[in-house]
């Protein structure tokens, strides 16, 4: 058969510690990344895909900016073997289709940002670089898709009882917060061309969209709460506690780089909160993308007038 694991069977245990390790080594890639941008180091190693024509050049952990750029590649290397890593063992383990096509997409993606890390560099192009840093944090996402539908608890899913109006909700929210990323992105990769940041009207609109976020995010959880559903609210309930803390780090954020001067290297302050700030927001967009995959995921149960699951069709057939 070509995909002998049923709707309900559980996943390949070496297919789900494989995705959950992949998904911390790409969080892990994403601080990275977030502190290359922090510390204006992507430019620091001027060539690809070696550095400065080796694999792994001398004394590079001694020059801040080098051991930046290049700690940055070898993460994103580790990153890439595990997704290929993942994508051969779910065919190998002969996975369920939808886990085996995500794992390919994932593999394709992240040769994609491969590419582009490249290009950016080679090129010497800031769009390109706002480009990377957008795929970098939509690749976490599907990342943690296939660590969740790999999960033991992923069955517990198709037990929930959906709420009307669950999907809209979360596909609302997770598209603000794509919307929220790019602005965030713009104003980080602008730099010093962006200040004063209360001038400039992205940084409004990126402003004005998180507290948009933090009442949506409110909203939400009050209504899991009333929901009765024990699995739903805990998901709202850990996206509003990031939501919260991202405010506090953005705040924090807006005033140690405003008066920082850009004529000198980051200090470990200036380098390190707007790096939390970024891995912050990933947590943040991957729940968000976590949450809509499990709001997406009872296409076979419809609600009948009792509020009660009417199942359209059985899972194992």
């Amino acid at each position: 058969m070509d995909d002998p694991r049923g709707a309900l069977s559980p996943s390949s245990p070496a297919v789900a510690r494989l995705a959950r390790v992949a998904v911390l080594a790409t969080f892990g890639l994403v601080l990275a990344g977030g502190l290359v941008t922090s510390r204006d180091a992507g430019l620091a190693v001027p060539d690809w895909p070696l550095s400065f024509g080796t694999l792994n050049p001398p004394r590079w952990l001694q020059i801040v900016n080098v051991r930046t750029e290049h700690g940055h590649r070898l993460i994103a290397g580790l990153v890439a073997i595990l997704t290929i890593a993942l994508a051969v063992t779910a065919k190998v383990r002969r996975e369920r289709k939808a886990i085996r096509r995500v794992a390919n997409a994932a593999a394709a993606l992240v040769l994609f940002q491969a590419l582009l890390g490249g290009l950016r560099v080679l090129r010497l192009s800031l769009d390109l670089a706002m480009v990377h840093a957008l795929t970098g944090q939509l690749f976490l996402c599907v990342i943690v898709a296939i660590a969740t539908l790999t999960s033991p608890q992923w069955h517990d899913t198709l037990q929930e009882r959906p709420r009307r109006g669950e999907r809209a909700d979360v596909t609302v929210l997770f598209s603000l917060l794509v919307v929220q990323l790019v602005f965030g992105i713009v104003i980080r990769h602008l730099g010093v061309d962006a200040r004063p940041l209360l001038g400039h009207s992205v940084f409004q609109a990126h402003a004005l969209l998180a507290f948009a976020i933090v009442g949506l995010s409110i909203r939400w959880r009050v209504v899991e709460v009333t929901s009765l559903r024990q699995a739903a609210t805990d998901r709202a309930t850990q996206l509003l506690g990031l939501v919260l803390l991202q405010i506090g780090l953005g705040i924090a954020t807006y005033f140690v780089i405003e008066s920082m001067a850009h004529d000198r290297q980051a200090s470990g302050l200036e380098s390190w909160l707007p790096t939390l700030h970024v891995i912050v927001g990933a947590g943040i967009l991957a729940s968000a993308a976590r949450s809509m995959l499990h709001a997406f995921a009872l296409p076979s149960l419809a609600i009948s007038p009792d509020l009660s699951l009417a199942p359209v069709q059985e899972h194992h057939r």
